[in-house]
């Protein structure tokens, strides 16, 4: 299910609160996006690129540049080099002032080189990026799904099997997880976090394990319009135990696809 940037904005405001080459180097124009993409400016600024989007007041993002790069006449392919060859962090501003690190990294999507933004919010492709009077414009994907791996059905199976008996599941998801982890009673949510921690050693807000329960869940329930796709699925009192597990092997099908798309 497709969401409109108005509500993905929405979505990322509440993410935000509640957490209170080749290269495809030719420009579009903002209003041109298609509406799950977020678009943001960033200006030169001391020796980092910084800056936001006009959907996210008080929201930004930054990229730590060699004060040398910035010296020199730089461009998108230029960008892109200097992160394939060098540790390029930057930080993630929240509204509150609170901070959290960005590591970029270069990813092939779609057959071409991309620029990668990894945090704690979640994984995002740097696309639709244009350099006009000195500020580099771009778009995130909000909605981005990753390439599936093999860890993918591996994180689906291990929340399938931790959901497996219906004494262990609950249905008063907070998104909170220690709870669960020291009753060894789970919600979705938290089966699939514990999962992603104990399969990739990371927790992404949105891997592709993740990413494929909320698209099953989006199919099976259209136009919910759950705030929070997993909890709100998990709580809302008509889910069953048997639902949860019939979307956790829709996902795990839907990976598998992925994976084997000629069985």
């Amino acid at each position: 299910m497709r969401k409109n940037r108005s509500e993905v904005v929405h979505i990322l405001l509440a993410v935000l609160l509640l957490s209170t080459c080749p290269v495809q180097a030719q420009g579009t124009s903002h209003d041109e996006l298609p509406d799950d993409y977020l678009p943001f400016t960033l200006h030169q600024l001391d020796e980092k690129l910084e800056g936001g989007s006009e959907f996210l007041e008080g929201f930004k993002i930054s990229m730590y540049v060699p004060s040398e790069f910035l010296e020199n006449e730089w461009n998108i392919e230029a960008i892109v080099s200097l992160v394939r060859s060098q540790n390029v962090t930057g930080m993630v501003t929240y509204p509150s002032g609170r901070t959290t690190k960005i590591q970029y990294e270069i990813v092939r999507h779609r057959e071409v080189e991309e620029i990668y933004m990894k945090s704690s919010l979640g994984y995002f492709l740097w696309e639709y990026m244009f350099i006009q009077d000195g500020k580099l414009s771009l778009a995130i994907y909000w909605w981005y799904c990753p390439p599936a791996t093999e860890k993918d059905r591996q994180i689906i199976e291990f929340a399938g099997k931790l959901l497996a008996d219906s004494s262990r599941w609950h249905q008063d998801d907070d998104r909170e997880c220690e709870n669960d982890i020291e009753n060894n009673r789970w919600s979705l949510f938290c089966a699939l976090q514990h999962a992603s921690m104990e399969i990739y050693g990371e927790y992404n807000h949105h891997n592709t394990a993740i990413q494929s329960v909320r698209f099953v869940i989006d199919e099976l329930v259209p136009n919910h319009g759950f705030p929070h796709t997993l909890m709100d699925y998990n709580n809302e009192s008509s889910t069953t135990h048997s639902d949860i597990l019939r979307v956790l092997e829709l996902s795990r099908q839907r990976i598998e696809r992925e994976l084997n798309p000629s069985q």
